[in-house]
Formats: structure tokens, C-alpha cells, sequence
């Protein structure tokens, strides 16, 4: 695994309906809002300037890696090279640059189509996070991507970006870039692209309040409350604009809990993915003896 990565920075993700996504992200899942144009509409979860960015720019969904030096970019390309040469990518350009704050990039598309941006010195406003509401939130912990070809991902995440294999939950895979237990999370799925985004709160009764207003405002919950074995985060996830899950997390393993083991192979079973029992309606998270099970009944 390499160490050139800082943080899993931001995710940018093209919606629709920039007015919903922006009533979303305040109104029920407390994010604060931050710089806004005519095109983009930010928010912030900490005290970065911005951790997603809910677009009606053309182009893919986007994940964001940052790195601490402007030769790293060109450490990032040269492996990406290496690795993956058919991949498209492309260094981005000023106005690129601007719209998503950050000084330099390198921007490459992986097999399940999301971009996968490596940036250099994006901005951070230093000022105290204060959300629309106390849902707990400390930050942006992780995302999860949907794709149809496991292996060529798992390669392109491996081999070409350098991240580290935590566990694999059935064919789901947990990558690290730092000590957290994952901060990409791979799921077999029958379609490709940004699947969720996980966020991290201060404590288990954040996941709990988060599900009881889920309740409260009719907000589709896809799964939880429950506890991820492979990571031991407890969570509860619910669906949000276009699709993207969002989700509230608290007690994912970090340092040489993680680091120090090596990865394991969890079954491809349901309860790999909620050791709670608790049921999903969003095909990734449920086993193959789940699927099974449904087909039989």
C-alpha cells in the first residue's frame, strides 16, 4: 500500500435537482452548506471547505484523494501508467481546478466509470463545522462504489491507486489508503457508478437519532441500524438524492487493529455485512444465501 494520500478529500456527484439535493443534505442529514454557484452546490462536514459537491456539471461522479506534494501527482500518473495504461485520465485544467478548489489534479476514470481525482492542496476553511442540525457529524469516513467487474477494480484500486486490502466480504472488498480499516468500500452490483457515502458521528446515539428522523420524514432506510463485522463500525443507511445512499457511522477500527492483521475473508452471507441481522433492501449488501433465500420463497 502506498502512503502518498493524506485523506479521502471529496466526493462530487451530478444530480438533477440541485434545490432537492441541497434540501437533503441540510434539511434531514445536517451537513452545513458552503460555497454555492450557479452549477455547484457544497457542503461541509468538518473543516475542510467543502466534503461533497452536488453538481449539474456534465460528467462522472467523482471521488477525491489527496496528496500532500505537486510531485506526487506525478508519482500517482506514472504508477496509474504502470498499471493501468488504458485507463483514460488527464490532468485538470484551471477552470477544472477552480470548480473543485484545489491547486493541481490528475482526474482518471476507473472500470466502474466514477473519476477518481488525485489533488494537491485543495481548501481548507479552517473554520469550526456547524451543521443545520446536531446530527453528530465528524466527517466524510468513506464511500462505497458499485461495479459489475470486481477483479478489474479491485486491481485498478490495488495496483493502480496503491490502496491496501482490509477484508473482502464475499467478493465485496474494504480498501485503506491510511489506518482507518477502509475509506473505499467495492461492491459487486448489476450496475456501475457512486453507490453511497458514509459519513462519521460522534457516537452510537447519532446512528440512532439519524434512524429515528429517517423515520420521522419518511426517508427510505436501506439498512441498519446495524454493525459491520468486517470494519466494526455501527451504522444506519438511508437513500437519498439521486439514489446515493447516505449513511451515519460510528467505532470503524483503526491503527494496527487494522493494520497489523493482514486481510480476512468474511463469507458471502448477509450477516457479513450486518452482524446485527438487520435487513437491506439494497442488493449490495446482501449474500448470495440472502438472494437464495428470496428466490426460494
Amino acid at each position: 500500500m502506498t502512503d502518498i494520500y493524506r485523506d479521502l478529500r471529496y466526493l462530487r456527484v451530478p444530480v438533477e435537482d440541485l434545490d432537492g439535493a441541497e434540501a437533503f443534505a441540510t434539511g434531514i442529514f445536517g451537513l452545513q452548506p458552503g460555497d454555492h454557484d450557479d452549477a455547484n452546490r457544497r457542503f461541509r462536514s468538518d473543516a475542510r471547505n467543502y466534503a461533497i459537491c452536488y453538481t449539474a456539471e456534465a460528467g462522472p461522479a467523482a471521488v477525491a484523494l489527496t496528496v500532500a506534494h505537486a510531485r506526487e501527482l506525478d508519482e500517482a500518473e506514472a504508477r496509474l501508467e504502470a498499471a493501468c495504461p488504458g485507463l483514460p485520465r488527464q490532468r485538470l485544467d484551471a477552470a477544472a481546478c477552480a470548480a473543485r478548489q484545489i491547486k493541481a489534479g490528475l482526474s482518471v476514470i476507473a472500470p466502474n466509470g466514477v473519476a477518481v481525482e488525485i489533488v494537491w492542496r485543495p481548501l481548507t476553511s479552517g473554520w469550526r463545522y456547524h451543521g443545520t442540525r446536531d446530527a453528530g457529524i465528524t466527517g466524510l469516513q468513506s464511500v462505497q462504489l458499485a461495479c459489475t467487474d470486481m477483479a478489474a477494480n479491485e486491481d485498478f484500486w490495488t495496483r493502480g491507486i496503491g490502496a491496501g486490502v482490509s477484508d473482502w466480504a464475499g467478493d465485496a472488498v474494504f480498501l485503506r489508503i491510511d489506518d482507518a480499516h477502509h475509506r473505499i468500500a467495492l461492491y459487486p452490483s448489476d450496475r456501475d457508478g457512486l453507490l453511497g457515502a458514509v459519513w462519521e458521528v460522534d457516537g452510537i446515539n447519532a446512528v440512532m437519532q439519524g434512524w429515528y428522523l429517517f423515520q420521522a420524514r419518511q426517508v427510505p432506510v436501506v439498512h441498519g441500524p446495524g454493525r459491520q463485522p468486517t470494519s466494526g463500525a455501527m451504522f444506519v443507511t438511508a437513500r437519498g438524492p439521486g439514489g446515493l445512499l447516505h449513511s451515519y457511522a460510528h467505532g470503524m477500527e483503526r491503527g494496527e487493529a487494522v493494520t497489523g492483521r493482514g486481510p480476512r475473508q468474511f463469507a458471502d452471507a448477509a450477516l457479513s455485512h450486518c452482524a446485527w441481522g438487520s435487513p437491506s433492501t439494497a442488493p449490495e449488501f446482501l449474500g448470495k444465501d440472502e438472494f437464495r433465500g428470496r428466490d426460494e420463497r
